[in-house]
């Protein structure tokens, strides 16, 4: 959807919004809409005007007596969601809330988004994540992989961190340096050769434009043998490199495949290489590493989820319109 069909059709106003979401069964219509909690009667829609003097339209009870009013976004969770007392826990407006979801599918930073919205940046923040929880639901609810011999799955591993600017700064524990008795005042003098910096691991699957992405803290047979055995159907073609925790995958009743890409990316005898994933990998790194500044790690699988959910819907000719379909898909 281009930017000035969603300003001008979409978010004119609060009954354009409202007629939107509708159009997608996002929210109910007055006949859908359940009747008044207190007498019964069939509600009807209004429009109520605000503090800021806007319209907005609401659901009312027309029994004279009762007058109840209720939010037309009742029956969608992730457009009405209450709090801890079921009270309606948003004070934006549909044509707010949809902004701030085009300005996600569009993968527009979060402070640039405050800025051009005049959001705070917690309420950005909080949209944010609610937006990758929907994500992430999608990409979870994905079948089992089958590799065949066209289409086969590869599988590898990376470590997700930044990278020394300039050469300056900690070197990663693999380069670096012995030190005779591991002293502070040692690794003071060789800056470049300082304590482990330590970053996340990501386990991958891709095949095709499925792709999958789990952050771990090992990468041993212990940790990545049962993400392949739920995410693999059995009997599945599976190409990797030579990391150790694959070994046994012709055991387990996979067709495994092993490249030493040592000595070359794509094996001459079986054909068989991971330089879809290997591919893949730069996009996520440089992606994901964007968007996790300044943000914990108990947020980065929703960050990969995020990315994974843009590859599978990389072919969707509104992206936008796909979103609200899965939010619908997950709420409705």
């Amino acid at each position: 959807m281009l930017l000035k069909e969603f300003y001008r059709r979409v978010i004119l106003t609060e009954e354009a919004a409202l007629a939107f979401l509708r159009e997608h069964d996002l929210l109910d219509t007055v006949q859908d809409a359940d009747p008044c909690h207190k007498c019964g009667s069939v509600m009807r829609e209004k429009r109520k005007r605000n503090r800021g003097g806007e319209f907005k339209p609401v659901l009312r009870c027309p029994r004279r007596g009762c007058q109840t009013t209720r939010s037309v976004r009742k029956g969608n969770q992730f457009f009405h969601y209450t709090d801890m007392n079921n009270k309606l826990h948003c004070n934006l407006g549909l044509c707010e809330i949809l902004e701030l979801i085009f300005l996600f599918v569009l993968d527009i930073p979060m402070s640039t988004v405050t800025t051009l919205t005049g959001k705070s940046a917690k309420t950005v923040n909080d949209w944010y994540n609610m937006c990758r929880e929907v994500c992430t639901v999608i990409v979870s609810h994905r079948g089992k992989m089958v590799g065949t011999t066209a289409n086969p799955i590869q599988i590898d591993e990376l470590r997700f961190a930044g990278r020394r600017k300039y050469n300056r700064g900690r070197m990663l524990n693999g380069d670096s340096a012995h030190l005779s008795d591991g002293s502070d005042a040692e690794q003071e003098k060789k800056r470049n050769h300082d304590r482990k910096i330590a970053g996340p691991w990501v386990f991958g699957l891709k095949q095709g434009s499925d792709c999958r992405y789990f952050w771990v803290e090992l990468c041993d047979r212990d940790t990545l043998i049962p993400i392949i055995e739920r995410e693999c159907a059995d009997g599945s073609v599976i190409h990797s490199d030579e990391w150790p925790a694959y070994i046994n995958l012709n055991a387990m009743g996979y067709q495994h495949t092993i490249v030493n890409q040592q000595q070359c990316d794509v094996d001459p005898a079986t054909g068989a290489h991971t330089e879809a994933i290997e591919r893949s990998w730069l996009d996520a790194k440089t992606t994901v590493l964007k968007r996790m500044r300044g943000v914990g790690h108990q947020l980065f699988q929703s960050h990969l989820d995020h990315f994974c959910w843009k590859v599978m819907r990389k072919d969707s000719s509104d992206l936008f319109v796909s979103f609200l379909e899965d939010v619908r898909g997950v709420y409705r």
